[in-house]
């Protein structure tokens, strides 16, 4: 029978807790021993667990590479990086070129994520259209534009850090490598021909002793069941404080005869 690896590796710390069950409880290795459990099938269980905890687990292959956890390291930095940067060149660009702060900031602010690498990417090549004029709009404010730009140069913003930023732009942006191909160890080939073993095992009496034991705390002992959670009742809501409780009318004042009287 196939197993899927998730079955598999559970396999071991059930089979330890159905060893240990039937172990410690005179009651169940007596209604396993009717069903034909022997000393030799105990042993076989133990020698099959014992082999497949001298088997490590190999270490898995990372599920990452360089480029992908550089990706995030740029989306994270430029992440950190927007929020604080389009305040202050922001309030510099409003107080001295507020022509300027209107084109690079139009719809753009701080975000979070893939879309802060985007608002960066966006204020980057305005600040560059600026500077080498080759936006069409702006005609005739192309030396205010330059000036404006080099301005931010300096305030920290020279063609270093945009380069910089640029650069972390592009690596956010990818294309990243994908995954290489990994071949199966030896090591977890044999491990997992042990596991297998140890679960074939495991499915005959485990099935054996859902059959024979009918004593619901036996199974939970041997990690055949859980405990059930008692479900509370839901409490009675408390009556109404500002709605007087009706009394029941006395027969009397309903023209009710009570005991043996007869009505005539």
């Amino acid at each position: 029978m196939e197993y899927s690896d998730t079955v598999l590796e559970t396999t071991p710390e059930r089979v330890t807790k159905f060893l240990m069950g039937i172990g410690a409880v005179a009651a169940i290795r007596t209604l396993m021993a009717g069903a034909g459990m022997t000393d030799d099938d105990i042993l076989e269980g133990r020698a099959l667990l014992l082999d497949v905890l001298a088997a490590p687990r190999q270490p898995g292959a990372s599920a990452d590479t360089d480029d992908a956890r550089a990706q995030r390291a740029a989306t994270g930095e430029l992440d950190q990086w927007d929020e604080p940067n389009f305040a202050r060149h922001g309030a510099a660009l409003r107080r001295r070129f507020p022509e300027v702060n209107t084109y690079v900031f139009k719809d753009l602010a701080p975000s979070t994520g893939t879309a802060a690498v985007q608002g960066v990417a966006t204020f980057l090549a305005r600040l560059d259209a600026l500077e080498n004029g080759t936006d069409p709009g702006r005609t005739g404010l192309k030396q205010s534009d330059k000036k404006a730009v080099a301005f931010l140069g300096t305030r920290g913003l020279d063609k270093a850090e945009r380069k910089r930023l640029q650069g972390l732009v592009d690596v956010a942006l990818g294309p990243t490598s994908p995954l290489p191909e990994q071949t199966e160890l030896p090591e977890s080939a044999r491990r997992r021909e042990a596991l297998a073993k140890l679960r074939a095992w495991f499915d005959e009496w485990s099935t054996t002793a859902r059959a024979v034991i009918k004593k619901r705390s036996y199974l939970i002992r041997l990690g055949l069941a859980s405990r059930k959670v008692r479900q509370r009742k839901p409490t009675a809501a408390p009556p109404n404080p500002g709605k007087p409780t009706a009394t029941p009318p006395n027969p009397a004042e309903r023209g009710e005869v009570t005991g043996d009287a007869q009505i005539k």
